[in-house]
């Protein structure tokens, strides 16, 4: 008995000893200190009006493209070309599909790749049951209470608006770029970039055109959303989820209600959805999270920074911690949700056929067809038949050792010196997925300061952002271009 206890002794000195060593080696990430201060931005009153004016041409997009008002992007692209003149003097610029921009600013060494910065112009629709919740009118682009508030503020014309600005006050100091950039405005994100970003790419690649790195919209400076850490962090997408949707179908005899049979269509499909509800993925990591989990880990306090650092052992503890909230559950899995059903005309009506619709998010280290299959054995009725609806597979990963996150990591710390910087998995689809082929690496970031209720407000009510925040998001991009080697 002496020696079982002389042994388990050792092992805890062993134990202790490893979560000493790997915790005093698990060094903050961070390429300057974080003050924890943040800077005081002088507002740029004509900025602002800008942003306003912005939004209020109502350059929402639609499903059904034939009733989109052609009228709203013509007006905003007046609005450009009137109040950022300069910019169109010298830069080149080409109109894609009518609705759509891509601007040229040659740089001085054309021996290295361009970079492309990308945001886009559309906005969703407005809910007709919400106008009377907003605080002030969806388009009205109304400066009140230190914000500027209406469509688009934050989704995505806070960061269109915000390059122009930035390029206006370069242009102003006769800046030259070291390499050459490109800006691409897309006109239909929000119905998947097919005729915006998808063609702007098209003509990118007929042109031979490969980037060094693409920055989109994506992550942002969050506060109060990483557990475990009070200060802003400042979330890069370097990887985003794919995406497929199933419809699952099933035709089965209906009839009159007074005499059900022992199984209907309904009860069919709406089993299947359960299995796949009931029989989720088994959490785990991929690479992106795990450099997440590198960046995060250093800045917590202690107890959790050893934790952190000694995944070999509280592994199963993290994935727990993150197993409670709906967006920590998404980083570690592929994730199903019924998004539509579509059953019955009468009440007294049992229906023949039945469909429902389900959204699979794809983690990035598997395919769609891995997940179509999946889900066929899971339901396994030969009842339902699937079929898949448009998809779009997982991005590749993009390091954070390369030249554009350390880029976009060092402007970080200039801008937001109170935030910590990590790479990010994006859990949402952007028109990155459109120039995978033509870039090395993809960047996923929205440089503004988000809390969980202003984030909440993206194709919601009262969407706005803050005046001084905004300061900071066009300080952001004038920063990353001087920094631009």
């Amino acid at each position: 008995m002496k020696k079982f206890f002389l042994a388990l002794l050792l092992v805890v000195i062993v134990i202790v000893a490893i979560l000493f060593v790997k915790t005093s080696s698990f060094k903050s990430k961070q390429i300057a200190p974080v003050d924890g201060k943040r800077k005081e931005l002088p507002v740029d009153e004509t900025a602002v009006k800008h942003l306003s004016d912005a939004i209020k041409i109502n350059t929402v997009s639609q499903d059904d493209t034939a009733i989109v008002n052609q009228a709203a992007f013509d007006s905003f692209f007046a609005f450009l070309k009137t109040e950022y003149a300069p910019v169109f003097q010298n830069l080149e610029d080409t109109i894609i599909n009518q609705r759509s921009l891509l601007l040229k600013w040659k740089g001085k060494n054309e021996s290295v790749k361009p970079v492309i910065l990308y945001a886009h112009l559309d906005v969703v629709p407005i809910e007709e049951s919400t106008k009377a919740k907003w605080t002030h009118e969806p388009f009205s682009g109304e400066v009140a209470d230190g914000f500027i508030w209406g469509r688009g503020a934050l989704d995505d014309k806070g960061s269109l608006v915000s390059i122009f600005e930035a390029l206006k006050r370069l242009q102003a100091k006769n800046f030259v770029p070291e390499r050459t950039v490109y800006f691409a405005f897309g006109s239909d994100e929000e119905i998947g970039g097919k005729k915006g970003a998808a063609e702007i790419a098209e003509y990118l690649r007929a042109q031979k055109v490969n980037f060094e790195f693409y920055m989109d919209e994506g992550g942002m400076v969050s506060e109060g959303i990483v557990p475990n850490i009070k200060r802003p962090v400042a979330l890069i997408g370097t990887a985003e989820k794919g995406y497929v949707t199933l419809e699952l179908t099933a035709n089965v005899k209906g009839g009159h209600s007074s005499h059900p049979p022992k199984e209907s269509a309904l009860d069919v499909i709406t089993s299947a959805i359960k299995k796949l509800h009931d029989n989720p993925e088994a959490p785990r990591t991929v690479e992106t999270v795990k450099e997440f989990l590198e960046f995060v880990g250093p800045e917590m306090p202690q107890p959790v920074k050893t934790v952190f650092a000694n995944r070999w052992l509280f592994g199963p503890l993290i994935l727990k911690e993150y197993e409670k909230s709906d967006e920590g559950r998404a980083l570690l899995r592929t994730t199903e949700v019924a998004t539509i059903l579509n059953a019955g005309i009468k009440e007294n009506v049992i229906p023949s056929l039945v469909s429902a619709k389900v959204n699979f998010r794809i983690l990035n280290d598997e395919i769609a067809k891995q997940v179509i299959e999946r889900a066929a054995k899971t339901i396994d009725d030969t009842l339902v038949k699937i079929t898949a609806g448009e998809l779009n597979e997982p991005s590749r990963n993009s390091s954070s050792s390369t030249y554009g996150f350390k880029l976009l990591q060092q402007t970080s710390a200039e801008v937001f010196p109170d935030a910590i910087v990590t790479p990010f998995l994006m859990l949402g689809s952007t028109d990155s997925k459109h120039f995978q082929d033509i870039t090395e690496n993809t960047y996923r970031f929205f440089p503004v300061r988000m809390d969980k209720e202003i984030m909440g407000t993206i194709h919601g009510i009262n969407e706005r952002i803050g005046v001084k925040d905004y300061m900071e998001t066009i300080s952001f991009y004038e920063t990353m271009l001087l920094n631009i080697r």
